[in-house]
């Protein structure tokens, strides 16, 4: 093999060939104004019991630390919108007469996760041959601790909105979020400046004001927190909130003027057909016998998430919302 420079353009046209949305690129480097932000969020106790994020420090000196030679973050996104076929109606999320729960629009399909890492597995490997030597890069998909959406909005690809999700001007807020952090010397993009104005749409339609009058999350309020990270029983007075929502919740998301942008997703294993879609029946799930049978059941969404009993406790509330009766145990 002969060495060979790589150029932005290269890089963005092999990500698109892959598949990929959005492609930006920015050097490594501290980003101090997102890394105070964390510690204060952190620090308040804002982010309820997701115990990952009180060490983010230290995962992240040893995550660099590793890997001395980094020089640029390839930010990927993935457009994950599909239309919503759903009949909302005040007994809750349905087309038919099954009481249903509703889902958060990033589980409807697969697991994201597994089809994202194995496309930047590619990446890795196409990019080695354009170099014409092993090139060393980490692929990152939620489980590295990195600054992603700081990271994005650095690498070009929009703004984090007051609902501390990334907006992008092609795909609304419906992106997820990975990188390749790499020893590749690649020239960066301009940061995307923007931000939400005077809108706060988000903030007045989040049922459990979750969302700050000034931005960020109360993780401990977000129904997304409740439904899927938190453990232990929702606080009596949030359950009525909840609503519908079986699993995480779109709300802050549907409401966002940005939404418009949205186009439905070319990634079939996202859409609504290839995994358990838009609801979940919920005398279905409360009957289901075993933790390896709900296993069995999810395998290969992100509906595993949540655990067996987590899901039980909130298709109880959905019921509970909906006036109709869970069956007796």
């Amino acid at each position: 093999m002969t060495n060979a420079p790589i150029n932005t353009h290269q890089v963005k046209t092999l990500a698109r060939s892959l598949g990929f949305d959005a492609c930006g690129i920015t050097r490594v480097e501290r980003l101090p104004e997102a890394e105070e932000e964390l510690k204060r969020w952190v620090g308040e106790g804002l982010h309820g019991e997701m115990k990952y994020l009180e060490d983010f420090d230290a995962r992240a000196k040893k995550f660099w630390e590793g890997f001395p030679e980094a020089k640029s973050v390839i930010v990927v996104g993935v457009n994950y919108y599909s239309k919503s076929s759903v009949i909302a109606s005040p007994e809750g999320a349905r087309n038919d007469s099954v009481p249903r729960g509703r889902v958060a629009r990033y589980a409807w399909g697969k697991d994201y996760h597994h089809l994202i890492r194995g496309r930047l597995d590619e990446f890795r490997k196409k990019l080695s041959e354009l170099a014409g030597r092993e090139v060393r890069a980490e692929s990152c998909v939620d489980t590295q601790p990195l600054l992603e959406r700081s990271l994005a909005e650095k690498a070009g690809l929009g703004f984090i909105g007051k609902q501390s999700q990334l907006l992008s001007p092609q795909f609304g807020p419906w992106l997820f979020l990975a990188e390749l952090v790499t020893d590749l010397e690649l020239e960066p993009d301009e940061p995307y400046v923007g931000t939400c104005g005077s809108c706060t749409i988000c903030i007045d339609e989040c049922p459990t004001e979750a969302i700050h009058p000034e931005g960020g999350i109360d993780a401990r309020r977000c129904i997304a927190y409740l439904t899927i990270e938190h453990k232990g029983e929702i606080p009596e007075a949030l359950r009525p909130l909840i609503g519908d929502w079986v699993f995480g919740c779109d709300i802050c998301l549907q409401v966002c003027p940005h939404t418009s942008k949205s186009r439905d997703t070319h990634w079939t294993e996202l859409r609504p057909e290839s995994g358990h879609g838009e609801t979940l029946d919920l005398l279905k799930l409360l009957e289901i016998p075993s933790n390896r049978a709900y296993e069995k059941i999810f395998q290969g969404t992100a509906l595993l998430r949540a655990r067996k009993k987590q899901m039980v406790r909130n298709a109880k509330i959905v019921l509970e919302n909906s006036h109709a009766k869970a069956p007796q145990e």
